[in-house]
């Protein structure tokens, strides 16, 4: 990990965000893949380094987690991909709160313009 990460407690949940965002998807429609694997293990090690962040601050993700893992070791690719976006969408609002909407009144509008 680089140093602005280390210095960033959030940053490993941000990461672990999109882990699950790009794995979900892929044990959907390649879960025997070596690649997908791959992610799996990935996935692992990010959990393990934000387990005592995420017991604090959201310990039913946590627990989704761990069952989505369980699920995988069983060979129950469903009910892992289910655990894990359940996983995502907690985790997605524990960071919405970390970063709240940006007051848009005062943004210029973006117009479309076609191309053609």
């Amino acid at each position: 990990m680089d140093g602005a990460g280390q210095n960033d407690p959030l940053a490993v949940l941000y990461r672990l965000h999109h882990q699950l965002r790009v794995l979900s998807p892929v044990l959907t429609v390649a879960p025997g893949r070596p690649e997908t694997k791959a992610m799996l293990d990935g996935l692992a090690e990010t959990v393990s380094e934000a387990a005592g962040l995420l017991a604090t601050a959201e310990p039913a993700a946590l627990a989704a987690l761990r069952q989505g893992f369980e699920h995988v070791r069983a060979g129950r690719g469903n009910e892992a991909t289910s655990e894990l976006i359940s996983a995502y969408g907690r985790l997605s609002v524990l960071l919405r709160k970390d970063t709240p909407r940006r007051d848009s009144t005062h943004e210029p509008t973006v117009r479309w313009r076609s191309k053609f």
